[in-house]
C-alpha cells in the first residue's frame, strides 16, 4: 500500500511538471508572436476596410442633404 502511494505522489510531481512546462511554451510563443501585424482574417466575411473609406457613408449621405 505504501508503494502505491508513493507512486502516486510521483505521478502527481511529474504532472505537475509537464503541465507547468507546457503552460511555459505556450506564454513564450504567444508573448513572441505578433499576430496582429498579419491581418488575413476577414470581419464578419467582410475585407477589412481601408484607412480612408471609413467615412464613405457619411460623406454621401451629408452631400444628399
Amino acid at each position: 500500500m505504501k508503494d502505491k502511494i508513493i507512486l502516486f505522489v510521483i505521478g502527481i510531481l511529474v504532472g505537475a511538471v509537464i503541465a507547468t512546462g507546457a503552460f511555459y511554451i505556450y506564454t513564450t510563443t504567444t508573448k513572441s508572436c505578433d499576430c496582429s501585424s498579419n491581418n488575413t482574417q476577414m470581419n464578419g466575411g467582410q475585407p477589412p476596410e481601408k484607412p480612408g473609406e471609413s467615412n464613405t457613408q457619411s460623406s454621401s449621405q451629408n452631400s444628399n442633404n
